[in-house]
């Protein structure tokens, strides 16, 4: 019976050995971007589900009194941007300037109907490399009927 092992030219194991390590290096190469993109697409989609639920949970109604336009935008704004605060501490990232109300309707005796629309960042060293929808920033919009409410301006748009 003859030994394979010395039958073998003894270069070949090596190579083989070689073509392995280098398949591993070409593949992990390969993979490795495409893995990290699937996970900061789902932490996009992710985030953006949770805001989606925070929003109707937002409790704006106690925003009363006598405002001007502007006055009465801010109060919102501010008041959005503390609430989703304390409901959601991962969003602790949002500003007032993330937060544009527009008021859309102004009844004397019922009160302001505005229109919040959040648009909060998605920031992450991979976030600005990969496409995401709305450039990576998560968006959600939302009314709310603010009673005991009035507006001071004239024309408030």
């Amino acid at each position: 019976m003859r030994d394979v092992t010395t039958s073998r030219p003894r270069g070949a194991a090596r190579e083989r050995g070689a073509a392995a390590v280098e398949a591993a290096l070409v593949l992990s190469a390969l993979l490795l971007p495409l893995l990290l993109g699937v996970i900061t697409w789902g932490d996009y989609f992710f985030r953006a589900q949770r805001v989606d639920t925070l929003a109707p949970a937002v409790p704006v109604g106690g925003v009363a009194g006598e405002f001007t336009c502007q006055g009465l935008k801010d109060t919102v704004a501010a008041t959005v941007v503390g609430v989703v605060q304390d409901l959601d501490p991962s969003l602790a990232g949002i500003a007032v300037g993330d937060v544009t109300v527009s008021v859309v309707e102004v009844l004397p005796d019922v009160g302001v109907t505005v229109d919040i629309h959040i648009e909060t960042p998605l920031v992450g060293g991979l976030a600005s490399l990969i496409p995401l929808p709305g450039g990576g920033s998560i968006v959600t919009d939302f009314s709310q009927r603010l009673q005991d409410v009035t507006v001071s301006d004239v024309m408030c748009a």
